[in-house]
């Protein structure tokens, strides 16, 4: 069997043998990182020129690029349709047109889109929305261009009905109006939500307004790791609030007794915060409500109720107010995902090496988006890779995770390997800039979209353990450490060689940088049995940390010796 041996190690403990396992350890970053399906929104809406002006799009691509890579490192634009011309007729090919090339915008610049679908932003006695057979024929014109572009789509809010399409202020028969919807207006509310969820591809999550929706039409029973993820209403319809942290309970998201009662603990937010665990929480402010839209008990409520997305642009004075406060920076971090690595672990394991990452998501949310998990193995020399799928969905990683993959090293070719953990969007699988970054620093590689783990030596020069309790076989050689370390300019790196009955062997001693590259050799030579001290002088290479290597008798061991100037 191939042996694994360990190059690179930014906290390895050492000393450290070939045959154990070779652990990696990582440091935590406090970037804020534009990760895809999290963070912040911004806000954008069609205007009267969508309806008539042929390839129009009031999106420019240079300045989707500069939310996305600006200090708040924005990765979603919500994108609201308004439809007020189609009351009475089908929507025009030119209006359908200019939303494709929205979402090419949105898709050359690496942002995704919330999309929503609206007739009116007035609360008046007007119609605020088509008659239902309207609404269902333009669900039905839609369904193609949300299935082209499915790729991009983070969810698809259930639009369509009332005020900004919010479901609560209508002047129609037909759908009802907020605390006087009967039985039947419910009914032909749900056609619609049956509309889109039949319109709206599989992979893309619907969102309403309030928990009350939901359950009034699919029941009050809440989804568990058994039943999440499945092709079912409840298990797709998510939720957006627009009036997070206002006045009665965020504006009517969550049914409570008085103006100002908070409304945790109560029924409809215990359903939200059990739901959002497996779908996509999102939404805005709406205006300030002390001391509930205060920075710190904001934190707290998009931690209990699973925040991923927020909106950026509304309300301006309860964002200036978390930047004011310092809270800011930490919401832009732990909105939705954030997966930290802390170590990885290369075992031997017979015939194959088991490769184990431990992982904690520090964000508030779980990923609500399939996508998955990827261990590469790049050879240094030729650069074939070999990609192996690790048998685990990011939508559970919550808090403290481990994962493992065996990889069967016989299909490896000897020498250097860079291991690399990848998250691409199978979506998107050529686009890095859609695969997901961990929170760790000086691994991320920007060109491929993955995340680097260390560099490995697999070769065929140690085919097996040596069996140190048979007298015929020899210890072979041991490093003890070097001292001092850190050091500078010279470290002394003492090693045993032989052992029983071997009188003399090949001894290397070899030096690698943190990218696996030798550096230096100090010993290739036939060395007697004995203790030997070997002096290193390093001045002629810069600060870092760098693997002292001792190859004898059909083995390898690494320490670490870190140079400081």
């Amino acid at each position: 069997m191939k042996r694994i041996l360990l190059f690179i190690a930014v906290l390895l403990q050492s000393p450290v043998q070939a045959q154990l396992p070779t652990v990696f350890t990582y440091a935590d970053s406090d970037s804020i990182i534009a990760n895809p399906e999290r963070g912040l929104q911004k806000y954008s809406i069609t205007n009267s020129s969508y309806y008539t002006t042929a390839n129009y799009s009031s999106i420019s691509e240079s300045t989707l690029r500069g939310w996305k890579t600006g200090p708040d490192k924005v990765s979603i634009i919500y994108r609201y349709f308004l439809m007020a011309n189609y009351m009475n007729s089908d929507i025009s090919q030119t209006y359908l047109d200019n939303i494709q090339i929205d979402f090419d915008r949105i898709r050359n610049a690496g942002l995704k889109i919330l999309v929503r679908f609206s007739y009116s932003n007035r609360q008046e006695a007007v119609p605020q929305q088509p008659n239902k057979a309207q609404i269902l024929a333009h669900i039905a014109q839609l369904a193609p261009i949300l299935e082209a572009n499915k790729d991009v789509i983070v969810a698809h809010q259930a639009g369509f009905i009332g005020t900004w399409g919010e479901w609560y202020y209508t002047s129609s028969l037909e759908f009802g109006t907020d605390g006087s919807i009967s039985p039947q207006q419910w009914a032909n509310r749900k056609e619609i939500i049956e509309a889109m969820l039949a319109a709206t591809p599989v992979e893309i999550p619907i969102q309403v307004r309030y928990p009350q929706i939901k359950q009034q039409m699919y029941g009050t029973s809440r989804l568990s790791e058994e039943t999440a993820y499945e092709n079912t209403p409840n298990a797709r319809i998510g939720f957006f609030n627009d009036a997070f942290l206002n006045i009665w309970g965020d504006m009517g998201t969550f049914r409570i007794s008085g103006q100002n009662t908070h409304p945790a603990g109560s029924a409809d937010y215990t359903y939200l915060t059990n739901e959002t665990q497996f779908l996509p929480m999102s939404g805005e402010t709406n205006g300030l409500n002390a001391a509930r839209t205060q920075g710190a008990n904001a934190i707290v409520e998009m931690n209990n109720t699973n925040w991923s997305i927020i909106n950026r642009d509304y309300h301006s004075s309860v964002i200036n107010g978390w930047i004011a406060s310092g809270h800011f920076p930490e919401m832009l971090r732990r909105l939705g995902y954030r997966f930290v690595l802390k170590s990885s672990t290369f075992q031997q394991n017979g015939a194959n090496m088991d490769v184990t990452l431990d992982l904690d998501n520090v964000g508030f949310a779980r990923p609500f988006m399939e996508r998955k998990t990827y261990l590469v193995l790049k050879h240094a020399g030729s650069g074939d890779e070999t990609r192996v799928e690790i048998p685990t969905d990011i939508r559970t990683w919550e808090g403290e995770v481990s994962v493992t993959v065996s990889v069967p090293t016989s299909g490896l070719a000897d020498g250097l390997h860079e291991a690399y953990l990848d998250l691409p969007d199978t979506r998107l699988d050529d686009r890095a800039d859609y695969s997901i970054r961990l929170a760790n620093p000086d691994i991320w590689d920007k060109s491929s979209g993955r995340n680097k783990l260390g560099v490995i030596d697999i070769t065929d020069a140690a085919l097996s353990t040596p069996d140190n309790t048979r007298g015929d076989v020899p210890q072979g050689a041991v490093l003890h450490s070097n001292y001092p370390n850190p050091f500078n300019p010279s470290t002394v790196i003492g090693y045993t060689v032989g052992s029983q009955d071997l009188a003399s062997l090949h001894v290397k001693l070899s030096v690698h940088d943190a990218l696996g590259r030798m550096v230096a050799v100090l010993v290739d030579e036939t060395q007697a049995a004995g203790d030997y001290q070997v002096q290193w002088n390093a001045a002629h290479l810069s600060s870092g940390v760098y693997m002292v290597r001792l190859d004898a008798a059909g083995f390898s061991q690494s320490i670490r010796a870190t140079l400081m100037k």
